[in-house]
């Protein structure tokens, strides 16, 4: 696969995993309420978040040195309609995006050579993302 291509994806994904809900939701705590059991959900999704940023950090630190500009997505405007709400209400909005966000991954993973560096590294951010979506369907069962 040509480089250029490669590095397209994994920054389509950068955008992607940077801009997305989950991230949102780790800086809205001051607008979301967590209730009288949400000490413990605010912990596991603080962990999602977590290990999202890994995944974010992971992709930085192999496209920044193979091209001149690193990605970052933006957030959508339809999130801020999400704020005061409680965290239970959200975990339905994060599963969906989670699982948005998977498929994009499984996707991505298919369009790279097998056995390459780069697809490797979508093979462990996919890990990752999946564990996250567990996690969240977990909390929500």
């Amino acid at each position: 696969m040509a480089l250029s291509t490669e590095l397209e994806i994994l920054n389509r994904v950068q955008r992607e995993l940077s801009g997305c809900f989950l991230q949102y939701v780790g800086e809205i705590w001051p607008w979301t309420s967590i209730g009288a059991d949400g000490a413990k959900l605010k912990a596991m999704l603080d962990q999602c978040v977590a290990r999202q940023r890994q995944s974010i950090a992971l992709l930085t630190e192999y496209l920044a040195p193979r091209q001149t500009r690193v990605e970052f997505g933006s957030y959508s405007a339809d999130f801020t309609d999400l704020h005061y709400v409680s965290l239970h209400f959200l975990l339905k909005h994060l599963i969906s995006s989670q699982s948005l966000i998977v498929e994009s991954l499984n996707r991505a993973v298919t369009m790279l050579a097998s056995g390459d560096e780069s697809q490797e590294l979508l093979v462990a951010v996919r890990q990752n993302e999946q564990e996250n979506l567990a996690a969240l369907k977990t909390a929500a069962a």
